[in-house]
């Protein structure tokens, strides 16, 4: 059976589902969806690689960010025509937009592959 690379990339992409893994050690007020990214129970090795995440996320998004904000006030000083300006900085603004949207996708991929497997709990 082959596989879409549209559902491969969803799969790559989107976590899937943990609802078949049930953890005798979590109480009945864990099950329920928490609003934060992080779980009530990380081990030392999933924290990390939270913590790392998150690091990632503010680093490398500000570094782009900085990028971007330079390179548009750069191009905005050097044209001249008001029109040409104003097309440049909205094509300059969407390339950030695109580009900080797969930062944090590739960031987030990174941190699911790293992140420990749980092996379903045989009961």
């Amino acid at each position: 059976m082959k596989t879409s690379r549209l559902a491969k990339l969803r799969t790559f992409l989107i976590p899937p589902d943990d609802r078949g893994v049930a953890d005798p050690a979590r109480s009945v007020y864990e099950r329920f969806a928490i609003p934060h990214t992080f779980k009530p129970q990380l081990s030392l090795t999933e924290a990390l690689i939270s913590v790392a995440g998150a690091f990632l996320r503010i680093v490398l998004g500000s570094i782009l960010f900085g990028f971007s904000g330079a390179y548009t006030i750069v191009a905005w000083n050097s044209i001249r025509n008001l029109f040409w300006r104003v097309l440049a900085v909205l094509f300059l603004v969407s390339v950030f937009v695109i580009s900080f949207t797969f930062l944090m996708l590739a960031i987030s991929a990174l941190v699911r592959m790293l992140w420990p497997k749980r092996k379903p709990s045989a009961s």
